[in-house]
């Protein structure tokens, strides 16, 4: 920093700021060293006696006062030792900006005063000036530089007060609470007098953002509503403004005060000269500040030429001081608007810019040599602009003497546009003396080039005298301020040539001798006495010094605010208590973080973490988050855990958390948040407060449990005007839920409609654990307490026993594993027999649990009463009685609570109620209690989760197993168990099929406890003759239903089970004579054969409706609008038209000539549009049939152009129509030269659209038949289109796999997608216009988000668990009428019902034999409406009960299918699911190999039983049954491998596939031995003769290749021409090879090898093609697959010398039909009547023959078991006087082939 030549003479006192002590080089600076030469007559002894005048009390204070006289000497100081110590002793050096300060008060002290609040906010603010680390940017300097980030010094008690404080989270909130409510209540009080004002504005520096806006806009608007000038409220403004922190002002704020206050400038206050000088001065100060912050938006006309000439207008203005402020004012208007800050316009023409970034210290500071340089520049270029002689500047004074003389020149140029250097100069004063840098003050006084100028005197003076009237400046340079400006009185030469700038000193000096301040007040006194000469001309007027209003004595705001209650502090209550829980719950439970995917159906892989989607749920604008999640999956505990979190990183003013446990309310849908805070002992006016003024972060749990089914968000009225603001998220269990759950928990509009908001809502699923989660959950519980088994011994474990890592991917079940598996691996050696369920696992927790309480009271000493009740228990058996209380509880909460699990219990008011049996202080109950699952919360008690108390419920009814030895199986419970009366028994008590969970309980309980499964049939053959057991029966066949029991063939005639869920079930040929099924679901269910005769069914649900059955392929079909009709477009050109009521067709409109590819009606529903592939479109009367318009032919030159739009009229061959001559149509329109794809109405029923394979959609005039726009595409055909809900928009789309959407108005194209790589088929608008949903060829089904610029994927690819939504082409998808679902058809036979929101698959449809060409919702929602090419319409229910998803919907092509050698075990391969190993007796499901065996086209097992070989695409695996591991992979195929063997060693094994080729390998070594490559087709079939020197494969062409092989080498090789037939196959006839070819005429050929001949001996004449042929074990019997059946054959032995034996279709025994797609391979069991299925559709079934014993030959084939999608069978049903069935569903058994007519009552 540059020095004053002065300054550097003095070599005692150095300049602090700076370490050079060199001489600068001399500079135009140093020519004011003459001023200081003249100094020298000035004597040491008036120096002295000047400030010798002081009060002796502060002398102490100044440096100087004691050291004029050279102590030593005695002699007076030279003039230059004079000169140099007083501006030695004059602002010194540059000091920390000053603040108030006071006595800091204690944490919990009441603050008395508001200068105390401010300095406990400022010091608050230390934290981020502290780390505040300034950015050179031009954005800094150019905000108010009073509140820039200041350097503070801290002392020790400020230091230990902030320490203290900031350990004190609320402390601080609490201060900042004070200044935002004073705000408040400043804000609403009627009286706002100078006190108040002068209170509240001196909290500007430490608001936050929005209390200082809303007290900004309060001050703008009560002056704007002033009818006369009220000072006060201006000041306040004015300081308001100044004080703004960074960020919190904005243009528009400036440029409003800046406009009021200059209406008011020159509006009614022009004739007060005080109220002028105010407003002028209040205008420059605003000026200042939108200076600084670069307003640019400030209009010329408007505002700033008024304001200039009224500024203008005070020329004449005799005052000085107005004057003077009119200059200041016109000055800062110069710089208003620009594009830079006046410090930024000094410190430009400085060499301290470098690269357009202002020099500044880390403080902030200005640097005092850039900015003199630029003010010296700056003079230099307004010396030439006004033509200043350079001699003014030289310091030879040529102004006028005159001051009056100066003010006259001044006036000439106040009108002028010309920036002056003198306000700049102002300006770096001001900052300078706001950031402390008094000495560059000091300096710039002396050296600043304009210092000659009147107005920059007038204005330092004023400067100077702010400083010394300011409190907040210590005394001693309050005093040198005055010194100051005495010392320039006296000695500056150059200063107060004007008359104006003396007079003004004169008056400051008058006016500091008034304040109240005695130090002050002296000293101005005796600067007064020594300059005033009695004659000295002075201002007139009482203008006041201070630069901002002074902090009242008095504190009435605060004294106001002092008795609000401080929520705050509650809430830190409150807070501090939630974390205390959160901790001692943490030592208890383990969280791993959960993570979620969008929905049920989602692969597992899909995941995202749960708690980031929560973090974006509450940042964003969404209101109702719903979690799902399994019982167990871990909800409760994320609750817990995002609760403690968010309590953690409260701040106040923040969203308050607040966790709610939904069953521990009363009333949570009507006063949820106020409920739940009384719970916390808040009092009601605190309650309302927080309603009122705060934000809440709702956590709910357990809507489940609760047994909530309303809304919370609509009737808790949340986010409503007046009512509580809150994000909702809810968490629930997936089970309890149906698919229209949506409702429950969408926001509604707030209108007389109550709309959905879908927008406000989303959701999430939580996933399973995966591997990786369950290992660091176990790595977490082995040190919670001393274990004897490590990490791995659990890991261990869980992967050993089957199918228990699968289990334990719960988070609850894994807890209860690791605590039962010591007890449950004790003793056993083979880990992988052993069978672990759920069940089991609560069991062996319960049993452990029950011990441990045992030992614990065992160990504890307990008083006299309690030893002698624990003692009895003993007696009793204490873990019997335990699970028995426990059992009871349940069951007693279930009957008395309707499940409810909170139990709110106070023993003086329920002593005498069921209650007091579980929670009264009676010393047994107390001890059972105490030892029981529950837990407890003041007076409320619960089980510890709900499962727990399902748990017991279920085992309530079953009671536990007992344990049992390592293969044994279960024990029945004890002997001394009797079942209790059945009116009763706990599965009297309700129906179960609501409580999913209790019945997946129960089923697992099934398939442990066989005796369980007794007791429930004979519940149901009880009610056989007990009306009073119907309910119990209805409950244990839901049971025994869920369990996988099949009926099939069961005798349950006349069972009473109303109400049961047999959804799936299996009662293949039951005999279910005059039951009663009243009610029940029958959804899916096989039903072949059985017997219904006189069988109640009112009210029976089938989920669908009867087909409506036609000639054709129905390739297309729609709803009209009013919901009356159905129609249906037919291959012949046909369409026919049902009522919608009786289901009857009611008319044919006829006219196209092929198939009629796509209807839609009219909005009203008179008209039918109709679109055929005959090139045409007609549009038709929907009442009388009659055709209104057709609409054909289009020119081919169309197809030329990219893509463009045409209007008709341009045309020279144009799209036309014509009338019918035929009469049967009022117009013929030519417009399409192929095939018409798809057409559509508007919405507004004026237009339509018809779109062709000749690349072009047309729009055409509804009423008149012409064409409006033809839209064509060169890159390829449209496919689909649809209207937007509004028809302002059409949306295309075809091959070329883009969609394109145009404005239906002008035909232009506004909106397309990016190209995607599969060709989109179908298209479909919601009813919002905010989605379209499309589904391409390669069956991806797709959701987008239809915004004004752009289509956005709204979610991933809706698909199933393993691959696309479809497995084939979508062909159609709509949207139901309330935009919650979708439906999509297929080429795959399918359709499926999606969650439009979350992509989840709610339902699949799969009875259809064919192609599912279009499918429709009806208006009302309630129906879908499929077509398909198998002639035939289908009708399917939408609701919760017949539409509810289940795993084994998903349609999974199924492969093949082999029995083990010994017949216990079948494996089955499909095309994308992984392999699976069933029990071949009960059909369950005992292992599923590694995810990547997907594609099996072949299994074999070898001799042994031991190997396994897999062939799927271009490699065999040889997998081993033992281990499941698969040590060898056996590439070489190029393509599929369809078949392969073994031989009968086992050694080697023959592949054969797709490339031609017979592979054979050695399969201990797992090397290739040969390769044949003689098939020139791919390779139907491979087998070894018994004998294993022979192979035989077969392969196109009609031909088979046999080979003998002789120690492993091919010795010869035989080719056998049978004949040419289209498929051959061979088989494995016991003892025998046999092949067998299939002719086109459906003819199955057997023929015989003999390893020498061949010969033919069985010819099977089918009706129908086959493709499949497997001999029994017994050679006796033998299967053929023909597409959608399989027939049964019993084939005789040949007579002698008969060459072939001839079956004809009536030879064969029997025929199973239920297929809906193809029967893919059939397999027999070893050594048993029995033979399974392989679907297309995605079934496994096993059948059984059954011969009739009564001679007569007749022979059956029962269901055992299947696997798959399930289907509603009902081949062979009897329906012989069954009551109640209504038409509808006898109509639909019918259909499905099911006999009999029905009761007439």
């Amino acid at each position: 920093m540059n020095k004053h030549p002065l300054d550097q003479q003095d070599a005692n006192v150095p300049d602090k700021d700076s370490s050079d002590t060199t001489q600068p080089p001399p500079s135009k600076r140093s020519k004011f060293r003459m001023l200081f030469e003249s100094l020298a007559s000035i004597s040491a002894k008036s120096l002295t006696q000047s400030l010798g005048s002081q009060d002796p009390s502060q002398q102490s204070t100044q440096s100087f006062g004691a050291s004029q006289v050279d102590d030593n000497q005695g002699n007076p100081l030279s003039i230059a030792q004079t000169e140099g110590l007083l501006r030695s002793v004059i602002f010194p050096e540059n000091i920390t900006k000053p603040a108030v300060k006071t006595a800091l008060p204690g944490l919990q002290d009441r603050i008395e005063r508001t200068d105390q609040l401010l300095y406990c906010n400022i010091l608050l603010r230390q934290d981020s000036v502290a780390s505040w680390s300034p950015v050179a940017s031009e954005e800094i300097v150019t905000g108010d530089l009073a509140n820039a980030p200041q350097e503070l010094t801290l002392d020790k008690a400020e230091q230990n007060w902030l320490t203290e404080v900031k350990g004190d989270p609320i402390g601080q909130d609490r201060m900042q609470w004070f200044v935002t409510k004073m705000v408040e209540a400043f804000i609403t009080d009627a009286t706002k007098d100078s006190t108040k004002v002068a209170e509240v504005v001196a909290l500007g520096p430490v608001l936050q953002r929005e209390p200082y806006r809303k007290l900004l806009s309060s001050f703008i608007a009560d002056f704007d509503d002033s009818r006369i000038l009220n000072v006060n409220l201006l000041q306040g403004l004015v300081q308001l403004v100044q004080s703004a922190s960074p960020g919190f002002l904005v243009s528009d704020d400036l440029v409003k005060v800046f406009s009021l206050l200059r209406t008011h400038l020159e509006g009614t206050h022009q004739h007060s000269s005080e109220h002028l000088c105010h407003l002028t001065s209040a205008v420059s100060r605003i000026l200042d500040v939108m200076a600084d912050h670069k307003i640019q938006d400030l209009d010329r006309i408007m505002e700033h030429e008024p304001l200039s000439a009224v500024l203008s207008g005070l020329r004449d203005s005799s005052d000085p001081y107005l004057m003077y402020q009119a200059c200041y004012a016109f000055q800062a208007l110069q710089y208003v608007p620009d594009y830079e800050t006046v410090l930024q316009v000094v410190l430009r023409h400085s060499t301290g810019m470098v690269d357009g970034l202002v020099k500044v210290t880390c403080v902030m500071k200005l640097d005092l040599g850039s900015v003199l340089e630029g003010l010296e520049k700056l003079q230099e270029i307004a010396v030439g602009a006004i033509g200043i002689a350079a001699t003014v500047y030289g310091g030879v004074g040529s102004l006028r003497e005159s001051g009056r003389e100066v003010l006259e020149s001044l006036k000439e140029g106040l009108g002028s546009s010309q920036k002056r250097p003198w306000y700049p100069a102002i300006r770096v004063a001001y900052a300078f003396v706001q950031a402390g840098q008094l000495k560059d003050l000091k300096q710039l006084i002396y050296e600043a080039p304009c210092r000659q100028d009147a107005l920059f005197q007038w204005g330092i003076c004023q400067l100077l005298g702010e400083i010394a009237a300011d409190s907040v400046w210590t005394v001693a340079t309050r005093q040198q301020a005055i010194d100051l400006l005495g010392y320039l009185y006296k000695e500056d030469q150059e200063w107060g040539r004007d008359e104006s700038v003396k007079a003004w000193m004169v008056t400051i000096l008058d006016k500091l001798r008034s304040v109240s301040d005695q130090a002050i007040n002296s000293h101005a006194i005796a600067q007064f006495q020594k300059l005033d000469s009695g004659n000295t001309p002075r201002t007139q007027n009482p203008y006041p010094l201070r630069s901002h209003l002074p902090i009242p004595e008095s504190s009435p705001i605060l004294a106001k605010v002092q008795k609000i209650p401080y929520m705050e502090y509650e809430l830190y209550k409150l807070r501090m208590q939630r974390l205390d829980d959160a901790k001692l719950s943490a030592k208890l439970s383990i969280y791993i973080p959960p993570m979620a995917k969008a929905n049920l159906q989602a692969r597992d892989n899909e995941v995202f973490p749960l708690m980031d989607k929560v973090r974006d749920f509450m940042a964003g604008d969404t209101q109702v988050m719903l979690v799902l999640g399994d019982s167990g999956a871990g909800k409760s505990t994320f609750n817990r855990h995002l609760e403690h979190e968010l309590w953690q990183e409260y701040k106040t003013g923040g969203r308050i958390p607040l966790f709610v446990n939904l069953p521990s309310l009363e009333r949570p849908e009507k006063d949820l948040v106020a409920e739940q805070l009384r719970t916390y002992n808040l009092l009601e006016d605190q309650i309302y407060e927080l309603k009122l003024h705060r934000q809440f972060m709702l956590v709910c749990d357990g809507y489940d449990e609760s047994q909530l089914t309303s809304n919370l968000h609509t009737t808790n009225l949340f986010n409503r005007s007046g009512q509580w603001d809150v994000k909702l998220l809810i968490t629930c269990r997936t089970q309890y839920l149906g698919p229209d759950y949506r409702s429950r928990f969408e926001p509604k509009a707030v209108d007389r409609y109550t709309r959905v908001v879908n927008d406000l809502f989303q959701q999430a699923v939580i996933a399973p654990f995966s591997r990786e989660q369950i290992e660091g959950y176990v790595e977490h519980y082995v040190p919670l307490e001393p274990r004897s088994w490590v990490k791995k011994d659990y890991m261990d474990k869980l992967e050993a026993i089957p199918n228990l890592m699968d289990l334990v991917r719960n988070p609850f079940l894994l807890t209860l594993s690791l605590e039962a598996l010591p007890t449950v691996v004790q003793g056993k050696t083979d880990l992988y027999r052993l069978r672990v369920t759920r069940a089991e696992l609560y069991d062996t927790f319960v049993r452990h649990w029950m011990a441990v309480n045992k030992r614990r009271l065992e160990d504890q000493r307990l008083d006299r009463e309690n030893q002698v009740a624990f003692e009895e228990l003993l007696e009793a058996g204490f873990e019997q009685s335990g699970v028995k209380f426990q059992q009871d509880l349940a069951t007693a909460i279930f009957v008395h609570q309707d499940g409810r699990p909170v139990v709110d219990y106070i023993n003086k008011h329920d002593k005498s109620s069921w209650k007091a049996a579980f929670f009264s202080i009676d010393c047994e109950t107390s001890l059972l209690r105490g030892a029981s699952l529950l837990s407890r919360a003041g007076t409320q008690y619960r089980f510890v989760h709900r499962s727990i108390l399902e748990y017991f419920f279920a085992s309530a009814i079953c009671g536990l197993i007992k344990e049992h030895g390592e293969y044994d199986p279960p024990i029945l419970p004890d002997a001394s168990f009797t079942s209790p009366t059945i009116s009763i028994h706990p599965l009297s008590l309700r129906n179960l099929a609501v409580e999913p969970s209790i019945i997946q309980f129960l089923a697992e309980r099934v398939q442990l406890d066989s005796g369980f499964k007794d007791e429930l049939l004979t519940i149901i053959e009880q009610s056989k003759n007990d009306n009073q057991a119907a309910q119990a029966a209805a409950n244990a066949i839901t049971i025994l239903v869920k369990a996988r029991v099949r009926f099939n063939g069961v005798d349950l005639r006349g069972i009473r089970i109303p109400g049961a869920d047999l959804t799936g079930g299996q009662f293949d040929s039951a005999q279910l004579q005059d039951a009663d099924l009243t009610g029940v679901n029958l959804s899916k269910t096989w039903i072949r054969q059985a017997d219904l005769s006189r069988a109640g069914m009112g009210e029976t649900q089938f989920g669908e409706l009867p087909c409506l059955e036609e000639l054709e392929g129905v390739s297309s079909c729609a709803f009209s609008l009013d919901g009356k009709f159905l129609a249906a477009g037919l291959y012949s050109g046909d369409i026919s038209i049902y009522d919608t009521v009786t289901w009857t067709k009611i008319q044919v409109f006829q006219g196209h000539q092929k198939a009629v590819t796509s209807l839609a009606y009219s909005p009203n529903s008179q008209q039918l549009l109709s679109g055929s592939w005959d090139k045409t479109a007609r549009l038709w009367n929907s009442e009388t049939g009659s055709t209104d318009l057709i609409l054909e032919g289009h020119p081919n030159e169309m197809k030329a152009g990219a893509f463009y739009a045409m209007s008709s009229s341009i045309l020279d061959e144009v799209p036309r129509f014509r009338t019918s001559e035929t009469g049967s149509a009022d117009f013929i329109l030519d417009g399409h030269s192929n095939e018409v794809r798809a057409v559509a109405f508007s919405p507004t029923g004026q237009q339509v659209a018809t779109v062709s394979n000749d690349h072009s959609v047309i729009l055409w005039d509804a009423r008149t038949g012409a064409s409006v726009f033809v839209l064509t595409n060169r890159a390829g055909a449209y496919s689909s289109i649809a209207y937007s809900p509004n028809g302002n928009t059409i949306a295309s789309t075809g091959w070329n796999e883009t969609i394109r959407i145009f404005d239906t108005l002008t035909g232009l194209l506004i909106l397309e997608s990016c190209e995607g790589n599969d060709w989109i088929m179908s298209l479909a608008y919601s009813l919002d216009g905010q989605r379209i949903a499309t589904g391409s060829l390669g069956g991806q089904l797709q959701l987008w988000e239809a915004a004004t610029t752009t289509l956005v994927p709204g979610w991933k690819e809706m698909a199933h668990t393993h691959g696309a939504a479809h497995t084939h082409g979508i062909t159609s998808i709509a949207f139901s009428p309330d935009d919650q679902w979708i439906a999509s058809s297929s080429f795959d036979r399918t359709v499926k019902l999606w969650d439009s929101r979350s992509g989840a698959l709610i339902s699949s449809f799969v009875s259809q034999m064919d192609c599912v060409s279009c499918v429709r919702f009806s208006p009302s929602g309630s129906y879908i409406a499929s077509a398909s090419y198998d002639k035939t319409l289908r009708l399917w229910e939408v609701n919760p009960l017949t539409t509810r998803f289940d795993s084994h919907d998903i349609v999974d092509p199924q492969l093949c299918v082999t029995y083990s050698p010994d017949g216990r075990q079948l494996i089955t391969g499909s095309r994308n699911a992984p392999m699976r190993q069933f029990n071949a007796d009960s059909g369950d499901v005992d292992f599923v190999f590694q995810d990547h065996l997907y594609g099996v086209h072949c299994i074999a097992f070898s001799p042994c039983g031991l190997r396994l070989a897999v062939g799927s695409d271009q490699q065999v695996t040889l997998w081993s049954a033992e281990s499941r591991a698969a040590p060898f992979v056996l590439p070489g195929h190029e393509s599929v491998v369809s078949t392969v063997a073994f031989s009968p060693c086992g050694r080697w094994l023959a592949s054969g596939g797709y490339d031609g080729t017979v592979r054979f390998w050695d399969t201990y070594s797992g090397a290739p031995d040969h390769v044949l490559r003689n098939h020139p087709e791919y390779v139907y079939s491979v087998e070894f003769s018994p004998d294993g020197r022979w192979i035989a494969s077969a392969y196109g062409e009609g031909k088979a290749l046999l080979l003998e092989v002789v120690t492993s080498e091919l010795d010869a090789e035989r080719t056998i021409n049978i004949v040419l037939h289209r498929e051959n196959f061979v088989v494995d006839k016991l003892g025998c090879l046999q092949e067998a070819s299939c002719d086109g005429d459906g003819t199955i050929r057997l023929w015989d090898y003999n390893q020498q001949h061949q010969s033919l001996r069985y010819i099977l004449k089918e009706d129908q093609e086959g493709s499949q042929l497997t001999f029994s074990s017994c050679s006796q019997w033998v299967t053929t697959a023909h597409n959608t059946s399989v027939r049964l054959w019993k084939l005789p032995s040949p007579e002698h010398g008969q060459q072939a034996l001839p079956l004809q279709v009536q030879d064969c025994v029997s025929v199973i039909e239920g297929f809906t797609r193809s029967v893919n391979d059939v397999v027999w069991r070893p050594n048993t009547l029995e033979f399974a299925t392989a679907s297309i559709e995605g079934s496994i079934r096993a059948w059984r023959v059954v011969e009739d014993n009564d001679g007569s030959g007749r022979v059956s084939v029962d269901l055992v078991w299947s696997s798959g999608p399930a289907v509603l069978v009902a081949s062979g049903a009897v329906l012989n006087g069954v009551v109640g069935l209504s038409a509808m569903n006898r109509r639909l058994l019918e259909q499905r082939g099911a006999t009999g007519s029905a009761s007439s009552d």
